[in-house]
């Protein structure tokens, strides 16, 4: 283990690329963090899959992470950067030992993390998968956000039985008339999640319609 000094993180559930970083984010500066070297597979894990690290890990770390706020140096009481051959990325765990942030890196500060722990032996961390996050990679944070929302009216209106809506946007996306309610739904869903932006406008222009 050694010590990284003066990174940027921005802790979500999901790691955000830097650019995709927003005025509203809690970015914040990290005065120094242990850091591990771990192999691919293990970075891979902890950046797509909600886990759980042994207690271990968590006595490694434990309030070794102290982050500028304010003027002042507060304490994270279980933070710790990962990295292997070609990526480094920042993690803070719960007291139980759950995954409950990510955070890329920017990238110079990333490669600089890989240059400046090259010698450090690889950790083999003892954790466990309770679930691999699926997420679209075609989606930019903002698309994901539209399409969260969009996701969700459609589940709300299928949810109260407002079929006429359901066969209105079927009809106006597809150009043919549906009768099964739940086809047109499950349709329509799968289209969005396959990233077909076609119909992702149309259903936007839609529900501006549909809301009026």
């Amino acid at each position: 283990m050694k010590n990284t000094y003066d990174i940027l993180v921005n802790f979500k559930k999901q790691a955000y690329e830097f650019y995709e970083w927003d005025k509203t984010d809690n970015i914040k500066h990290v005065k120094s963090i242990p850091t591990f070297r771990v192999s691919d597979a293990c970075l891979l894990d902890f950046d797509n899959c909600n886990l759980s690290v042994s207690k271990e890990l968590l006595r490694k770390i434990k309030d070794k992470t102290e982050i500028f706020s304010n003027g002042q140096i507060v304490v994270e009481s279980y933070a710790c950067v990962l990295f292997c051959n070609h990526k480094a990325m920042a993690f803070t765990f719960s007291e139980d030992g759950n995954l409950t942030g990510k955070s890329n890196l920017l990238f110079d500060e990333s490669d600089d993390v890989i240059s400046s722990c090259e010698g450090l032996e690889e950790t083999l961390i003892d954790y466990n998968v309770i679930s691999v996050n699926k997420v679209n990679n075609d989606f930019t944070r903002k698309e994901r956000k539209m399409v969260d929302m969009l996701l969700n009216y459609l589940d709300k209106i299928h949810m109260r039985k407002k079929d006429y809506e359901i066969k209105y946007m079927y009809f106006e996306c597809f150009d043919k008339v549906s009768n099964d309610d739940d086809r047109a739904y499950a349709e329509i869903v799968n289209q969005i999640n396959n990233a077909n932006f076609l119909i992702i406008e149309k259903l936007l222009s839609l529900i501006k319609v549909l809301k009026k």
